[in-house]
């Protein structure tokens, strides 16, 4: 990078901090309560702003409502975001189907879908799993029989998050019957106000729900809204997953996290000192730290495929093996670091420091599930890093 370019991009990283601090909504830095697996109210506002500053789709050309950022500018603008403590925009519109559809969609899909994505107008959600098909999802059930006029849909989707405020969904569906089941699977985005369309909250251990069930009977979806080739919708699914793994656990900062365990861990005592002073902890949080440096470079690699237009490959299944393992090593060593607290769920009395560890702890026992289990990112490593046979 010479001079010149080096001037650009401290005014643009300047420009970046000053509007993210005159424009982050009263709030987003208060202290975090939960509310729920999502926070939309506490987004919703922010995504809005981002969307009409044109920035929200950070990684989309002009053309379709993004930002038309370089890479340089696209690492910078995260790197601000999260000086600033602000959410980086994430989500199942920006950050899967938006990118797929500007990997394979037709033009009049990218006209219709993504520039309301980008502006925060519309919302999606996800119909991959099924209560029989989930790690498993070759063997999905739900089908689409094609007529003149497009699909005749039936069948049912669960874990479908944030069904009740999105108003499209993209959904794997069998289209084929016959030989390989991989072979007859299409994927296609439905209107979730669709004659048809229904969905049911699944109840979470905290009375809320952020899940659903989501149920099609004969639903109609018009033709032009086949994503890619008839029964070639597995190869679209994997796609897809490989840009939802370039974002897992994308809302924990892994710095953020740790510098709070060193809080945390000042702050509380065990024997009469601090936790931090206990020789085994600090290993075990030294080891930690050196991992997430890895990590990080490893994130690095990633974007550097992503941004110079390189679908996801194996890369992203090690990023998202490494960080969820990451992520869930850190946290239990946050609720160790707080002691008896840490059985204390939705304790207003306890301190902001520690207010949601817990909660953030058994939310991340997730992430070694979702965007496709360990066991197969191991899978994929195996096949396409190391060349090991099936």
């Amino acid at each position: 990078m010479d001079m010149k370019e080096s001037l650009e991009l401290m005014e643009f990283r300047a420009g970046v901090r000053d509007w993210v601090k005159a424009n982050l909504p009263p709030g987003m830095r208060d202290p975090y309560e939960y509310t729920g697996i999502e926070e939309p109210e506490r987004v919703g506002e922010w995504y809005t702003r981002l969307g009409a500053k044109g920035w929200l789709a950070y990684r989309w050309p002009k053309e379709y409502g993004g930002s038309g950022f370089t890479p340089a500018q696209q690492i910078v603008f995260v790197d601000e975001l999260r000086n600033c403590d602000a959410p980086i925009p994430r989500g199942f519109g920006l950050s899967m189907v938006g990118p797929l559809l500007l990997q394979f969609g037709t033009d009049w899909q990218r006209e219709r879908f993504l520039p309301r994505i980008a502006r925060h107008e519309e919302l999606w959600c996800q119909g991959y799993s099924e209560p029989n098909s989930g790690s498993d999802l070759a063997s999905l059930q739900t089908k689409a029989v094609p007529d003149e006029a497009g699909f005749v849909v039936n069948g049912q989707k669960i874990w479908t998050s944030a069904a009740d405020r999105a108003q499209w969904i993209f959904v794997l569906v069998r289209t084929r019957w016959e030989g390989q089941p991989q072979k007859g699977i299409s994927f296609i985005l439905v209107d979730m106000k669709s004659p048809g369309v229904s969905i049911r909250p699944i109840r979470q251990i905290d009375g809320r729900a952020g899940f659903f069930e989501t149920f099609f009977d004969n639903v109609r979806v018009p033709k032009e809204n086949l994503v890619g080739a008839l029964n070639e919708g597995w190869s679209m699914a994997k796609a897809l997953l490989g840009h939802e793994r370039t974002g897992t656990g994308e809302h924990v900062e892994i710095g953020a996290l740790i510098a709070r365990i060193k809080r945390v861990a000042t702050r509380n005592e065990s024997g009469g000192r601090p936790v931090l002073e206990n020789p085994l902890f600090r290993d075990r949080l030294a080891a930690l730290e050196m991992e997430a440096d890895c990590l990080r470079y490893t994130r690095y690699r990633l974007m550097t495929a992503v941004m110079q237009g390189r679908a996801p490959g194996p890369e992203a299944s090690i990023f998202k093996l490494e960080q969820s393992q990451l992520c869930q090593a850190l946290f239990d060593l946050a609720l160790e670091a707080m002691g008896p607290d840490s059985v204390r769920w939705y304790d207003p009395e306890l301190d902001a420091l520690d207010y949601d560890l817990p909660m953030q702890m058994t939310l991340t026992r997730a992430m070694s599930i979702y965007s496709g289990s360990n066991e197969i990112q191991r899978n994929i490593i195996a096949k396409q890093v190391l060349g090991l046979p099936d």
